[in-house]
């Protein structure tokens, strides 16, 4: 059965990272770029980890005690029996867990990830096929323009303005439409002005009715 992507917030949310090789980086990596709190624990930790200010470095093997606080754990190290029993301790705990390589072993799917700014779509095979999402990430990346993320955030910088202007949610969903495909037309070298004329048009039509 496939699995349900669930989107949710984890800035400053404390993530344990069991492990400190290439793996570990990689999470790491995509975890700060969400804005979570990184802790690895590992007897070797990798140069690039210990390289890196954002991440706690905890240089010794796992224990027990290392999951409590922690919103979840990514289980990253080559033994496989220290990675089930992180899993275990973790289900024990109702603390979400991801085994890498151990599907049977995880509560939650790590996805691959395209991201731009806000803008982010996760890929899953359901556990099945690296090569599929790794094939599917190559497509989105090449198709999807590359500033539709300052786009999304130009749009959203007007939400506040235009509610405030237009009441009706129907009629706001016309307008942010047509900023939209405006920026998309453009490139997003649609100037402030531009996109001025878009809402006033909106409010004059609206008075009028």
């Amino acid at each position: 059965m496939a699995y349900f992507p669930f989107f949710m917030d984890i800035s400053n949310k404390n993530v344990l990272i069991a492990g400190g090789g290439e793996t570990a980086l990689r999470k790491a990596d995509i975890l700060l770029s969400f804005g979570a709190n990184i802790t690895v624990v590992a007897p070797y930790i990798c140069r690039n980890i210990l390289e890196n200010e954002k991440i706690t470095k905890i240089n010794r093997p796992f224990n027990t005690g290392d999951i409590y606080g922690a919103f979840m754990v990514i289980a990253a190290t080559n033994n496989s029996q220290i990675n089930k029993q992180i899993s275990e301790i973790c289900f024990k705990n109702k603390i979400p867990v991801n085994v890498v390589d151990d599907i049977e072993l995880c509560s939650f799917i790590f996805p691959s990830i395209v991201k731009d700014k806000d803008i982010v779509c996760a890929i899953s095979s359901g556990g099945k096929s690296p090569s599929a999402t790794q094939y599917v990430k190559k497509i989105l990346k090449s198709s999807l323009p590359p500033y539709l993320g300052d786009i999304n955030s130009r749009v959203g910088d007007l939400r506040n303005t235009v509610k405030s202007f237009i009441p009706c949610r129907k009629k706001r969903e016309e307008i942010f439409r047509n900023i939209f495909e405006l920026l998309i037309k453009t490139e997003n070298k649609a100037t402030k002005r531009d996109i001025e004329l878009i809402i006033e048009k909106a409010v004059d039509k609206n008075e009028k009715n």
